[in-house]
C-alpha cells in the first residue's frame, strides 16, 4: 500500500479502535465487521482487484470542482484548509485530492 493509504487505513483503525464500555457486544462487532471489510476493500484496490475511483452526478459540486480548477490559487486554498482540518501535513493538491479530502472530512463529521 502506499504511504498516503497506510496512514488513510491507521487512522481508520484508531478511530474505530476505541469504544465506550457500554457499547453492547454487537454493536461492536458490527463495526467491526464494517472496518474490516473497508480493510479487505483497501487491500483489494492495491492488489487491482477492485477500481480505485467513485463517480458522483451532482451538478453543484461539478460547478465547483471545475470552478477551482479554473482558479488554482484556490483549488490549492481550499485543500489546504481540508488537509488541516484533517490534521494532515499539507502538500501539493489537485482536483480528486481536493474531492477526497471533503467527502472524508464530511463522513468523520457525520460520526461525531
Amino acid at each position: 500500500m502506499s504511504e498516503n493509504d497506510d496512514d488513510d487505513l491507521a487512522t481508520l483503525r484508531e478511530q474505530t479502535s476505541h469504544g465506550d464500555r457500554l457499547d453492547e457486544a454487537p454493536a461492536a462487532e458490527q463495526r467491526q465487521a464494517f472496518v474490516d471489510a473497508i480493510v479487505a476493500e483497501l487491500e483489494a484496490i492495491e492488489r487491482g482487484d477492485q477500481q480505485k475511483t467513485v463517480s458522483v452526478w451532482d451538478g453543484p459540486l461539478a460547478a465547483f470542482i471545475r470552478a477551482l480548477e479554473d482558479n488554482p490559487d484556490r483549488l490549492e486554498e481550499v485543500g489546504h484548509a481540508l488537509q488541516r482540518e484533517l490534521d494532515l501535513d499539507e502538500h501539493d493538491v489537485e482536483r480528486s485530492e481536493v474531492l477526497r479530502l471533503a467527502l472524508r472530512l464530511r463522513l468523520q463529521k457525520s460520526r461525531s
